[in-house]
């Protein structure tokens, strides 16, 4: 008996440790001319969702790629029928579609807004043409569904299914930015929606019945059913943020907060889209059984042993000056006992980076070595300023170029796919206009001469400098925390409580808080095995910042000292002497926390825009406090940061929004 139960152990725990990991990645971008949509940069995003996955040991010969040509509708089935096949019960896993989206007219009756969504094979055509084209290669929501739950039958319930899709389905493309979907409504001439009714879901989920048993699973889409979904930098915004947020994972992760770090970094690519989640999204990521893996890059080229390449540049943080450690490839954490040798950066374009080393490999063989990086350097606020055909003043085109170089925060570009703001004068009114690359409203101006023109220059500085402050990284897994709000409401004895964590999150995964009556506390947790002091910021959509804790105009119980924002190690404090309320503008925010092991306070820094560094004092202020006053002043220069201490820490995001009413 005792032979039986431990053969029945044993049978169970290696039936779970030999589960696999899947991945299938579709990326349809280069669509013929005939079909009638536009080409986009799918195919960038393959190395970057493959990479993401690899580095979570999926196995190379589990990740299917179908690109172009053979993405049609029969290959994408084909595709997902074999995969089918091969999994097994307790599997994982990932299939990421990225490709042009579009609305279809309902087919069946089954959609309150009487349109479907689908994805766009490379085959299907982007008009309705009775009697030879009617969507037929188009793959709507229906189909999708049942996919998910043939999927998560055969998974089952120690399994998982991880579905993306970066594309989107409504809209039309507007001035600026590269937009994928964005061509209306696929239907018969004439036919109309009977319904005005928008969806704040992705609108791809279609509900179908699955086993008890079934697997859990999760959808992240990269823009809700009635937005645009654009490209940055010639990827995906969701495929960039994906990998950006995977290769940045801290303990104890879920898919939620996966999903909190995505989001975090597309209010900074694409601050008008709402990615969503939906699903099962408090399960462990990849059933628990993710890589903690402090960044990292392979080589791609070792030129000669003291020099190597690296395909990563400032898209990933990597600048001149950056110094690096070399150590063997499969490290997980950098320990001074095994570094090989160390380097600096010096030379990087936008996606490379030359690396001279401070001693030579012994291996020719760069598939031996990863890169990790030291000391970083943050290089420049860089933004990139576009001007419209409509602002016809050279006088104050000259003005706003001279303004850039001499506060060195960029330049005039002439293409607005590579811009972050565009500037543009009405013709009715001679407003001037400041806006995002998407559409976004930033400022109006009245009509203004040369000499007036200090709104619209603080408005591109605030922009800029919130841009970059919200893409900073420091990611030292040694000082590790997390923060969040917690949703809170008087109660029937008008006494203040914290309710159900869920409360105020809607239905696509975004924290809102409405102006009325919706109250938070933030709590804080420290996931590192030292004490550690946070501070937190708030930065909005036009780049204002603004101290978050400490707050010394914020509500009474907010201005906390150092010591009470000391957090011990492996603790979680909810700080309940301070309550948040909400009032306007509507609009989506993100809390920028950093936390290092000595105080650290920015509520000075951000009131006097960077005049007063730290509050003690005469002492030393910490180099987090004196970098973000630098970035007032932008005197960093190339080599990064001239703060004289490392710049050291950890940082993380909480994105949340505030509505009218719910």
């Amino acid at each position: 008996m005792k032979r039986l139960v431990l053969l029945t152990f044993f049978f169970l725990t290696s039936n779970s440790s030999f589960a696999e990991k899947y991945g299938l990645i579709i990326a349809v971008g280069d669509y013929q001319e005939r079909t009638g949509w536009s080409k986009i940069s799918s195919a960038n995003d393959v190395p970057l969702i493959k990479g993401a996955l690899m580095k979570q040991d999926f196995k190379a010969e589990n990740i299917v790629i179908l690109e172009d040509a053979v993405a049609t509708r029969a290959g994408i089935l084909a595709a997902i029928k074999d995969l089918q096949a091969r999994i097994q019960p307790g599997d994982v896993v990932v299939i990421h579609y990225s490709g042009h989206g579009q609305q279809m007219f309902d087919d069946n009756g089954e959609e309150i807004d009487d349109l479907d969504e689908s994805i766009v094979p490379y085959d299907a055509l982007v008009e309705y043409l009775p009697n030879r084209y009617e969507g037929q290669n188009h793959i709507r929501d229906d189909e999708l569904g049942n996919i998910i739950a043939d999927f998560r039958n055969k998974l089952g319930k120690n399994g998982q299914l991880l579905f993306m899709l970066d594309s989107c389905h409504s809209g039309s493309a507007s001035r600026g930015g590269k937009a994928r979907g964005g061509k209306g409504y696929f239907a018969p001439k004439d036919w109309k929606p009977s319904s005005n009714t928008k969806m704040s879901n992705s609108g791809l989920l279609e509900i179908v019945k699955v086993k008890e048993d079934a697997s859990p699973f999760v959808m992240f889409t990269g823009a809700s059913a009635d937005q645009l979904n654009y490209e940055y930098e010639g990827y995906g915004s969701l495929s960039f943020a994906f990998s950006k947020s995977m290769n940045e994972l801290g303990s104890d992760f879920t898919y939620r907060k996966l999903f909190s770090a995505i989001s975090a970094n597309m209010n900074v690519i694409a601050p008008n889209q709402t990615p969503t989640i939906e699903g099962d999204a408090d399960y462990k990521l990849f059933k628990g059984e993710y890589v903690k893996q402090q960044p990292y890059f392979e080589i791609n080229k070792i030129s000669r042993q003291d020099v190597i390449k690296v395909n990563a540049g400032k898209l990933q943080r990597l600048f001149e000056g950056t110094t690096v450690n070399i150590l063997l490839a499969g490290t997980s954490k950098v320990d001074e006992t095994d570094i090989v040798t160390t380097g600096v950066i010096s030379k990087v374009t936008f996606t490379e980076a030359i690396i001279k080393l401070d001693s030579p490999l012994k291996s020719a063989n760069e598939k031996a070595y990863w890169v990790f990086v030291d000391t970083p350097s943050y290089g420049d606020i860089n933004l990139n300023l576009y001007f419209d055909n409509e602002l016809k003043s050279d006088d104050i085109k000259n003005h706003l170029s001279n303004f850039l170089e001499d506060k060195k925060l960029g330049q005039v570009v002439n293409d607005s796919l590579i811009a972050n703001l565009i500037v543009t004068q009405e013709k009715k009114t001679n407003n001037f206009l400041l806006s995002t690359t998407n559409g976004e409203a930033i400022i109006y101006t009245n009509d203004i001469d040369i000499y007036e023109l200090e709104d619209l220059e603080l408005a591109i500085f605030n922009y800029a400098q919130g841009s970059y402050l919200k893409s900073l990284k420091l990611d030292n897994l040694a000082y590790e925390f997390e923060f969040r709000l917690l949703p809170a409401k008087y109660n029937s004895e008008d006494k203040i409580e914290i309710i159900d964590e869920d409360s105020f999150t809607n239905e696509v995964g975004k924290f809102q808080v409405d102006t009325d009556t919706d109250h938070v506390f933030l709590e804080v947790t420290n996931r590192s095995d030292t004490p550690l002091y946070f501070s937190i910021i708030e930065i909005n959509s036009k780049g204002e910042i603004v101290p978050f804790m400490p707050s010394p105009d914020g509500p009474n119980g907010c201005n906390l000292n150092d010591n009470e924002r000391l957090i011990p190690a492996g603790q979680t404090k909810i700080i309940k002497s301070c309550v948040y309320n909400f009032g306007p503008p509507y609009e989506t925010l993100i809390l920028k926390g950093f936390a290092t092991p000595s105080p650290i306070n920015f509520a000075p820094t951000v009131k006097s825009r960077g005049a007063r560094i730290g509050t003690r004092g005469s002492d030393k202020p910490n180099p987090l406090e004196s970098f973000l006053g630098q970035t007032y002043k932008q005197s960093r220069g190339s080599s990064g940061s001239s703060v004289s201490d490392a710049v050291d820490g950890y940082s993380t995001e909480f994105v949340y929004e505030i509505i009218k009413k719910k």
